[in-house]
């Protein structure tokens, strides 16, 4: 083979960032926000293709016909998509329709307690972040709530803004969880498209090893190194060493 053939693929892309600016790691950028965010900005994050997902919900959970439709024309006019239930019963029926979004649950539905439910929710780490809704202001549930991971606790009556800064919060939050998951899977495919000879140059080469060590190291050629390097580099669309060694460290960190 000509080894003047094996430039960078022409689809090279950036890979691995680090931690984004959102605060997570990622694969191709999966989230980002503007340099400098006003304090009172609650936009959720712009995402990356990867990172978007078509079963996006608000789920309002409240056995309140008057306030639960009071709840949905406020979603709506914030041009969310929005759905409304009677009690939970009905939430699991429906539950798996949605990767992204948040619950907006009443803490004291009709013979259900809130705070099992998200003991439940958390149990089989279901993807959208609570608001919980309610008419007692009880100060050991709302920290309990909180403590097991609640976005809000929003006590009846509440203002129309605060309920739109925790709608976001929490859509935000579900995003970047939607955004690791789709980057763990991504990644994962990527190395699994890799031959184990492959495999263990791409290992090397995120170890910072030259070509020529890993030949030596490996009993073979240089020319067939650096034909192996090519195809990790096509195989993982990247075009350093460096996105070669991120790429590897994110495997790793999250296990296979």
């Amino acid at each position: 083979m000509d080894m003047a053939d094996l430039s960078s693929p022409e689809n090279s892309r950036w890979a691995l960032i680090g931690i984004t600016k959102c605060g997570q790691r990622g694969y191709l950028r999966p989230c980002q926000v503007v340099e400098q965010r006003a304090a009172e900005s609650d936009d959720t994050f712009p995402l990356a293709k990867i990172c978007t997902s078509p079963k996006e919900m608000v789920v309002v959970v409240e056995d309140d016909d008057d306030l639960r439709d009071e709840l949905i024309e406020m979603i709506r006019e914030h041009r969310y998509p929005v759905v409304g239930l009677r009690s939970f019963v009905e939430f699991k029926n429906v539950a798996q329709d949605y990767q992204t979004g948040c619950i907006i649950l009443d803490i004291r539905l009709p013979g259900q307690d809130g705070l099992s439910i998200q003991e439940w929710l958390n149990s089989i780490e279901f993807p959208l972040p609570i608001i919980f809704i309610s008419g007692v202001r009880d100060v050991s549930t709302v920290v309990h709530a909180m403590k097991a991971g609640a976005v809000e606790f929003l006590p009846k009556p509440f203002d129309e803004m605060a309920l739109r800064r925790a709608i976001n919060a929490a859509i935000g939050l579900s995003h970047q969880r939607h955004c690791r998951q789709a980057s763990q899977k991504m990644v994962k495919d990527l190395i699994d498209t890799l031959t184990p000879s492959e495999l263990v140059v791409a290992n090397m080469i995120a170890q910072g090893y030259p070509t020529k060590v890993i030949a030596g190291e490996l009993g073979r050629s240089e020319n067939t190194i650096k034909i192996h390097r090519h195809r990790v580099f096509s195989k993982l669309q990247v075009n350093s060493a460096a996105s070669v060694g991120n790429i590897i460290h994110h495997l790793a960190e999250y296990g296979r």
